[in-house]
Parts: C-alpha cells; sequence; structure tokens
C-alpha cells in the first residue's frame, strides 16, 4: 500500500483513541445508523478539539467522494492496518464487522501493553536505581579506596586491581559507548525503511530468547485475525494474502505473503505454499490450515487459531514478568558484590597487603 501525503495530521494517532474512535463508530452503524449520522454523532460526543477536527477532515473527505480508506491513509494519522482493514470492510459491504475487529485489536494491544508496562516497570526501575549506584560506586568510591590502598602500598588481588582498572577509563568508555550508541540509533532511524536493515533487524529479533517467541505469536495472531475477515467477508484467497502484504508490514511475514501470493497464482495449495515459511509461522498453524483448507473449514481454523494465539500470547507476556524480575533483581545482586567485594578483599588480607 503506497503512502500517500498527509493532509491534516503529522503523528499517528494512539491506540487507546483509535480504540474509542472505531467502537463507538461500530456501535453507532450496528445501531442502524446511516454513515452521516453516525459520523456526524461522532464529531459531536468528540470532547478533544484536535480528534474533533481530525473527524471533521475525515468526514468532508468523505462527502467529497473519497472512499474511508483513502480519507483515512491520507490523514497521516492511521497505520496501514487501519487503513487496509477498513478497505476490506467497504469493499466486502461489512464495515461495521472491520470497525469491530479494529475496535478488539486495539482493545488487546492497549492490554497487552499495559500487562507488558506492569511486567517490567518494577524491574526496569530497580535496575534502572542499581545501574546508576553501580556508576556511581566505580566513579566516586573506587577512586577513594585507591588512594587509600596506594597509600598503603602492599600487592592488590586481580579483581580488586581490574575494577581500579576500569574506574580509570569508565568515564572515556562511557562517553565512547554513548557516542556509538547515538550514532547507531541514528543510522538506524535514516536507513530502517531499506529491505536490508529490516531483514537484519528481524532476523536479531527473532532470535532473542522469549522475544522472538512473543513476536511470532503477535503476528501470527493478527495474520489469522486478518486471514479469518477476509475469507469470512468472501474474498478470494489470492487477493486476501495479497492485500495482507500492506498491512502486516513486519519483514518476514511481509516477504512470506509474496511468496505465498506467488504460490497461490501458480495453482499452489494454501498450506503447501506456507510450508515453505514454517519458521516463522509454525507447524502447529501450518497443520490447522492444512485441515481447514481440505475440509473447507478454513475461516473457522483460522478464528479459533487467532483466539488460541492470542490467549498464548498473554501467558508469555504475563511469563516475561515473572521472570524479568528475579533475573534482573540478580543482575543488580551481583554488580553491586563484585565492586563491593573487589573493595573490601584487601581488607580481608590485611597481613599480606598491608606489610
Amino acid at each position: 500500500m503506497k503512502k500517500s501525503k498527509q493532509i491534516f495530521g503529522q503523528h499517528e494517532l494512539k491506540e487507546p483513541r483509535k480504540e474509542a474512535l472505531f467502537a463507538e463508530l461500530h456501535a453507532l452503524l450496528s445501531a442502524g445508523l446511516d454513515f452521516s449520522h453516525a459520523f456526524g454523532l461522532l464529531i459531536a460526543g468528540e470532547r478533544d478539539e484536535a480528534t474533533r477536527h481530525l473527524l471533521q477532515q475525515l468526514f468532508a473527505a468523505v462527502v467529497r467522494g473519497e472512499a474511508l480508506c483513502t480519507a483515512l491513509e491520507g490523514s497521516g494519522r492511521f497505520s496501514a492496518l487501519d487503513c487496509g482493514v477498513v478497505r476490506i470492510g467497504e469493499e466486502t459491504g461489512r464495515l461495521d464487522e472491520a470497525l469491530e475487529f479494529l475496535a478488539d485489536y486495539y482493545r488487546r494491544r492497549v492490554a497487552q501493553r499495559r500487562m507488558v508496562s506492569g511486567a517490567v516497570s518494577y524491574p526496569l526501575v530497580i535496575l534502572g536505581t542499581a545501574v546508576v549506584v553501580v556508576i556511581f560506586m566505580v566513579l566516586v568510591i573506587v577512586p577513594m579506596f585507591e588512594q587509600v590502598y596506594s597509600r598503603l602500598g602492599g600487592e592488590l588481588p586481580a579483581l580488586t586491581r581490574w575494577i581500579i582498572a576500569l574506574s580509570r577509563s569508565f568515564p572515556q568508555q562511557l562517553a565512547v559507548g554513548g557516542l556509538i550508541l547515538a550514532g547507531a540509533v541514528a543510522l538506524y532511524l535514516r536507513f530502517r525503511e531499506r529491505d536490508a536493515v529490516q531483514r537484519a533487524t528481524a532476523a536479531v529479533l527473532l532470535r532473542l530468547p522469549f522475544v522472538g517467541e512473543i513476536l511470532r505469536r503477535n503476528y501470527q495472531a493478527s495474520f489469522c485475525k486478518l486471514l479469518y475477515l477476509l475469507t469470512r467477508s468472501g474474498v478470494p484467497l489470492l487477493r486476501g494474502v495479497d492485500m495482507l502484504q500492506g498491512i502486516i508490514t513486519f519483514w518476514p511475514y511481509r516477504q512470506s505473503l509474496r511468496d505465498i501470493c506467488t504460490g497461490l497464482g501458480r495453482g499452489e495449495l494454501f498450506a503447501d505454499a506456507m510450508a515453505r515459511h514454517t519458521a516463522i509461522y509454525g507447524v502447529r498453524l501450518l497443520t490447522l490450515i492444512r485441515v481447514g483448507e481440505q475440509t473447507g473449514r478454513l475461516p473457522e481454523m483460522l478464528r479459533k487459531q487467532a483466539d488460541d494465539l492470542s490467549a498464548r500470547l498473554e501467558h508469555s507476556l504475563k511469563q516475561l514478568g515473572t521472570m524479568l524480575e528475579p533475573l534482573l533483581i540478580l543482575l543488580v545482586g551481583v554488580l553491586v558484590a563484585v565492586v563491593l567485594i573487589a573493595m573490601y578483599m584487601p581488607m580481608f588480607k590485611l597481613g599480606s597487603a598491608f606489610n
């Protein structure tokens, strides 16, 4: 899906705001109101001035004859997923179902973000505090011990000498590390749209312990939900998979969808085309899709698998918090213990160190 010029916005709406807008519009349309009355009530009930102005601009664009998906895309305030799903709803005559899907999607996304935030916020506060403490100890406390030991003389333990040497070079290392990190972030932001960068980033993320599995489940669930919406709406499978290329933008899945489209165009079975990408879709999902394709119950299989993957994703996020907290606390304890042991180790050998 091509990006159109932004007309009346610069930043994408936040997910809670999207959830509220899509849920309210779905409720109004489901109540039997036509689009004009529903959108008018949506505008009248919006309290935020900037959002109300956005809705007015969207409504004006639709009145001029543009499709709602085109107006959303032109605003620059909605994602490719939003525009693609609304396009599906408009083309299939099931806009209310598309809006319900988006409202539910963002409700789950917001819940997942809150779950992740709750899981990692406390450990990250501990880790951040510990990093500050360790930096203070290396830059301030260690030099004080070094002065005392230098006046007393004697041979220091290897660990103590290493910590003292680290303290001397730490400011330079910290500055160099900060510059390297800033440069890497700047380069990534500059070239992140290139395929090579996206491919490398995806390869790293998918290989990370636990994080890679969470990413797979997230995109597998999105794939199943979106394809279920398409197949249930009567969209041909080939066209539906092709439409997903503009919605699921994570590099491995976007490339796999392109290859699956090519296979379907050659007459391959859907499951056979997906089988070339087992690493990102998983054997279980491929097996269920093969069964659904053979029995003519593909939409039902997709819906059940989407619900199952969403439940497993939420369980994985809870596990993330359960695992992360003790690991970070252990890491903090190890860092502080190493510095303290290194500084006090000479005192345990007063007879030889101060001879």
